[in-house]
């Protein structure tokens, strides 16, 4: 009790604050500085591969000129021009977002590729030290130093920020969006403004749509309506600007991200059993499914049809669960706000392991809540979460590819499963604790 004591004090606020400072400090020279690098050419960012941001930078390109960027052609066409340009553009993958991600984009896109780079990772970093702030605005501790150093570290020391900035990916738009809604419903701001944001982040990258079902599974009608008709809105903005045809391209890109598929499989891709994919689905196609020319030895040579079988088998007991957390009205806030992110990084055919930068806030939500319940247990399962989240592992290394390593092809989806195991243990039996005081 002392020692809690002495993290308030005077004397343990000032070292708590200092502790922020190096922090944020780690957190620029680890994870800003070297992405801004320009490799001697004197193009900042140059350092960075951008392999995500190029298809969203052509793909909005190409919106913005009335051209499908669901089309390969046009997208490989438009990078081979690029390419004069910068390097980077001699390899390009599949636009796989809605038209109003791109609309959302332009302002970005419509610079010059080499300082777009700059301005969307600049971006990323403020939405992620954001919401660090915003996850301690929406439990009353922005004066608390300890509980924002502690978040910020997870961001400063983490790898998958790393690859997040690295790839140019829209999980820290995602994570400060996703916080702001959290924000938003702690502090009882007005349900359309919460329907707003959850419709936004819906239609920026579709897995945000969790949480029209966690509306709903919680009985929050008015935020749902709200939500669905936001989407609504939002939609037909873009269908003026874009057009009803591109949204209906959209639909075959759709089905190509289910579970055994491949956007451009024709071209080769696959995505579903890629080694930084970290999916259930992935995981069993890895472990039950010979696959020729991937290098990787099954456990035993099954279909992909049971691969798939058993996916959907891991994604039903998920939501079942998910919807016990959600529907139980005791349940914390944070809780079930937790299980919600686990489930949208879950269910999915995708999970490249830079998504984990959305767990980041969950995490630390989690770990609050393990601590003040007394579950040490628990507690401890977090922090080895965390670990695990955060080392630097290559993860299609020779080792990974055969055997029982096999499984550590897949050891950043361990990180996902221990925190909704965790949500879930911890919304049983819980009473209400999210009033915080400003």
């Amino acid at each position: 009790m002392q020692q809690a004591g002495w993290f308030h004090s005077p004397q343990g606020r000032m070292v708590g604050w200092g502790a922020l400072l190096l922090v944020l400090v780690c957190y620029v020279l680890l994870q800003v500085a070297p992405l801004l690098g320009t490799r001697g050419t004197g193009i900042a960012g140059l350092a960075s591969h951008q392999n995500d941001f190029k298809h969203i930078y052509l793909g909005s390109i190409l919106l913005s000129r009335d051209l499908s960027p669901y089309d390969s052609n046009n997208m490989r066409g438009m990078a081979a021009m690029m390419s004069d340009e910068d390097p980077r553009f001699r390899t390009i993958l599949p636009y796989v977002y809605l038209p109003f991600t791109g609309f959302v984009m332009r302002p970005i896109t419509s610079m010059k590729f080499s300082r777009a780079v700059v301005a969307f990772q600049l971006l990323n970093h403020a939405c992620i030290l954001g919401a660090v702030a915003l996850a301690a605005f929406a439990l009353g501790k922005l004066r608390e130093p300890w509980w924002l150093a502690i978040l910020a570290a997870l961001c400063a020391f983490n790898v998958v920020v790393f690859r997040q900035n690295n790839a140019g990916q829209l999980n820290a738009v995602i994570l400060f969006g996703c916080t702001l809604l959290f924000a938003a419903m702690m502090r009882g701001w007005h349900d359309a403004l919460i329907g707003a944001i959850a419709a936004f982040l819906m239609l920026f990258k579709l897995s945000p749509g969790i949480f029209l079902i966690w509306f709903l599974l919680r009985g929050e009608w008015k935020r749902a309506a709200w939500m669905a008709g936001f989407a609504l809105v939002f939609t037909a903005i873009t269908i003026g600007v874009y057009g009803f045809t591109r949204h209906v391209e959209f639909l075959p890109v759709l089905r190509q991200m289910g579970y055994g598929k491949s956007t451009w499989q024709d071209l080769g891709n696959t995505f579903w059993r890629d080694p930084y994919n970290q999916s259930f689905n992935a995981l069993f196609h890895r472990l039950l499914v010979p696959f020729n020319g991937s290098g990787i030895t099954p456990w035993v040579k099954l279909s992909p049809a049971i691969a798939n079988g058993l996916t959907w088998i891991a994604s039903v007991v998920v939501l079942a669960l998910f919807a016990m957390i959600a529907r139980r009205g005791n349940a914390p806030l944070a809780i079930s706000y937790s299980a919600a992110i686990c489930t949208s990084l879950l269910a999915p055919a995708i999970l490249w392991d830079h998504y984990l930068v959305q767990l980041i806030i969950p995490l630390g939500l989690l770990l609050r809540a393990a601590s003040s319940h007394h579950r040490g247990l628990l507690a401890g399962a977090l922090v080895a979460a965390a670990a695990i989240m955060a080392i630097p592992v290559t993860l299609d290394q020779e080792s990974f590819r055969s055997g029982p390593l096999l499984l550590l092809m897949s050891m950043k989806l361990v990180p996902v499963i221990v925190c909704f195991g965790c949500a879930y243990v911890l919304s049983l039996n819980s009473a209400p604790a999210d009033n915080p005081t400003p």
